[in-house]
């Protein structure tokens, strides 16, 4: 993060601080009792890490698949009872 601000800061001047993070594009760290707890971000961010997170998650199916089509598969119903349900 470039930035890191108390969260008492963040409550006093939130409009002013949104600003620099949506037209400057600053990434801050909100920090309580010296902690970061959460990040305001720009929208472009955002996008970017929902996009990636696709990615990985299509890269782990793809994985999965060759996994099945290289050693197999199991039943439900034997799925079930090796999960005692």
């Amino acid at each position: 993060m470039s930035n890191q601000l108390p969260i008492t800061e963040i409550r006093e001047k939130f409009a002013e601080i949104t600003g620099r993070v949506q037209f400057a594009g600053e990434r801050i760290a909100i920090q309580k009792h010296g902690k970061t707890v959460a990040a305001l971000v720009p929208p472009s961010d955002l996008e970017a890490l929902r996009t990636l997170e696709e990615q990985l998650d299509l890269l782990d199916a793809l994985e999965a698949l060759a996994d099945y089509r290289e050693k197999g598969g199991i039943n439900l119903e034997d799925l079930k009872a090796g999960l005692g349900l």
